[in-house]
């Protein structure tokens, strides 16, 4: 496979074309790497990867503190070695990301006007005007950049990746939008550049013409006019002219942050056709795309057809930090795929370690003890959703005996119906990998058996897991039991067929997903919302909410918010909006209201006088993340 050639970038030889994307990791108060970090990039070095790339390095703190790790002085460079002699271990290449800062996209201090290009607003408090750079500030910067790639060469750093992408301070000041300045790094096309390019002159000062530089750049920010495609393929032509020995490019901006960082509801490889209309203008020069890349046979043409010289894989290297070796050996159904919630990038943004909702292990790669059982337990699982089988599996993998029970006649729980609209078959690929843990940990697997408390008494097990989810919540209005009247999880699992014009109840994701689902398929769909928009919980990736009301906008699916449902007809429903009540046909009803948790077999099990736990949305309904480290983590102190 192409994937596994070796590729020279520059004088750097890469043993083949898998790359660790770049990615910030929330860091300790010191801004260092710290040990946790070295684990995480060097299990991803160990899994196969040719390069590791560390996420944005701060250069300098003159204008802003730091918002990641930095590399400003000789006392960064002690784990940043560390860093790089672990990489080496595996004959994998270490890359960092440098940074001159983030200007406007400062969150780290919410109270103080940071500094830009220009006097324009902060991304997150549009009132807090930003203070435009000094010319001297601009040029002490550079010079920063450059004391920084030193470090890191010395520190034995193989690769410098300046990061100019995804409109921080860079982009601030290439883009016409943000840059207003009369000096000599503002107005025209090459002056708003000059910082770009005086950069990469220093790194090239300081650690000489023959040390590899990349540049990560935003080609175009797509629904803003921030970058407009052209001057991004402009930039992409001045870079390869320089000459940089690799260009990383992609697209978006915090405004389109689902063309930045990917989604759940992207499709594989979505940065591709961009990369063809970069490789155009570039030549010959390596380039590095990312982009749902984590699935093998997109990544393999795209380099056969020449659209990209090396693959970066981000979210799908957190999910699975032995891609390479597994897709190199054939073993394939065994990579745990990524589902594209996002939670990752989510809760980065709050402060937390880098979590992934399928991978309990990232960033704690030897944090948890995992031992062998130590005596002889039954272990019932109620339930095979996500939490359910990831208990299971962990569970028997241990070595303790599993009996895994499952209403339904399928796996998957609501995890399954969340994956069957076509823009949305990660989380499916998600089940289908659990399912495979589960058989090849010799679980018992009983389909369509919903279980009783007298059917645990007759079980008996020494332990029992309750993962039995939570039912739909049906609104009970006049006409809420007429047969055309139907939930949104016995609709995507095709339990139940609906009309052609059809009422969603319900503006959360899953009315969403649904209705754009049902648009799609020429269904005339209305969703009826109570609150005064759709999406409204706060609770997702901001890059996946972008997304999908991308594709609830051109979906043609109608939305009416502040709107209340009052009866349900057999022709249509009743509803009530600005005080008034009209009536609105439908020949189908489904209710996607959201989920509520019953606990009765919970407390019946416990009172009987069992050892129990519950996990997922028996608990609280919530999100896969809580399943599934839930399950895990209860199975693995067991």
């Amino acid at each position: 496979m192409k994937l596994f050639e070796e590729l020279k970038v520059g004088n750097l030889t890469l043993k083949n074309r898998v790359v660790l994307a770049p990615m910030g990791n929330t860091t300790d108060t010191s801004n260092s790497f710290n040990t946790r970090d070295i684990n995480y990039f060097e299990e991803r070095a160990k899994g196969g990867c040719g390069l590791i790339m560390t996420g944005a390095v701060q250069a300098s703190e003159l204008f802003e503190p730091a918002a990641c790790q930095k590399l400003t002085g000789n006392k960064d460079v002690y784990m940043l070695h560390t860093l790089a002699e672990r990489v080496h271990f595996y004959g994998a290449k270490l890359g960092i990301q440098l940074s001159p800062g983030i200007g406007r996209m400062n969150w780290i201090d919410p109270h103080t006007p940071p500094y830009s290009s220009s006097p324009i607003p902060n991304y997150y408090k549009p009132d807090l005007i930003c203070r435009e750079m000094p010319t001297e500030g601009v040029k002490q910067l550079v010079k920063a950049v450059g004391e920084s790639a030193k470090l890191a060469k010395d520190a034995g750093v193989d690769i410098i990746e300046v990061h100019a992408y995804g409109g921080y301070l860079i982009d601030q000041f290439s883009s016409a939008k943000w840059n207003h300045r009369t000096d000599e790094y503002g107005g025209s096309f090459e002056n708003r550049t000059r910082f770009l390019f005086e950069i990469l002159e220093e790194i090239r000062k300081t650690c000489g013409r023959d040390y590899p530089i990349a540049v990560k750049m935003t080609l175009d920010s797509v629904d803003d006019e921030e970058r407009p495609l052209e001057e991004g393929l402009a930039i992409a032509k001045r870079l390869a002219e320089f000459p940089v020995d690799l260009i990383h490019i992609g697209r978006g901006s915090y405004s389109c942050r689902w063309r930045m960082v990917s989604s759940v509801y992207q499709p594989k490889g979505f940065d591709l056709e961009a990369a063809r209309m970069v490789r155009d203008v570039i030549g010959d020069v390596p380039l590095m795309a990312h982009g749902k890349l984590n699935h093998a046979d997109v990544s393999e043409a795209a380099l056969e057809n020449g659209d990209v010289d090396l693959i970066a894989i981000g979210h799908g290297m957190i999910a699975e930090p032995h891609w390479a070796n597994k897709v190199k050996t054939g073993k394939t159904d065994e990579i745990n795929p990524c589902i594209g919630c996002g939670e990752c990038h989510f809760n980065a943004m709050k402060g937390w370690a880098r979590p992934c909702a399928v991978n309990p292990l990232c960033l704690h790669e030897k944090d948890f003890e995992f031992p062998p059982a130590d005596r002889d337990m039954t272990i019932l699982v109620i339930g095979a959703g996500p939490g359910g089988m990831k208990a299971a599996a962990t569970a028997a993998e241990r070595g303790f005996k599993v009996i895994l029970c499952e209403k339904n006649t399928y796996m998957g729980g609501n995890l399954y119906a969340a994956g069957t609209p076509r823009f949305k078959r990660d989380a499916l690929a998600q089940v289908n990998y659990l399912i495979r843990q589960v058989y090849r940990h010799g679980v018992d697997v009983r389909l369509g058996q919903a279980i009783t408390i007298d059917d645990v008494r007759k079980i008996d097990p020494d332990y029992v897991v309750v993962a039995s989810g939570a039912d739909p919540v049906i609104i009970r209005v006049p006409g809420y039991d007429k047969t055309h009247v139907s939930t949104a999880v016995d609709v995507l699992t095709d339990k139940v067929r609906v009309g052609n014009r059809v009422a969603v109840i319900g503006g959360g994701e899953v009315g969403c997903e649904l209705s754009t689902e049902l648009s799609m398929q020429g269904k005339d769909v209305t969703v009826i919302e109570a609150l005064d928009g759709i999406l409204k919980n706060g609770q997702s990736f901001v890059a996946n909410e972008q997304n999908l009301r991308y594709l609830v906008d051109h979906s043609g699916t109608k939305i009416m918010t502040g709107t209340k449902l009052v009866e349900i007809l057999d022709e249509g429903i009743v509803v009530e909006r600005d005080g008034k009540n009209e009536k609105i046909e439908c020949d189908s009803v489904v209710f996607a209201a959201g989920f509520r948790a019953n606990h009765d077999l919970y407390v019946s099990i416990k009172a009987a006088g069992y050892e129990c736990v519950q996990v997922g949305d028996n608990v609280k309904p919530g999100k896969v993340i809580n399943a599934i480290h839930e399950g895990y983590h209860y199975m693995r102190v067991l």
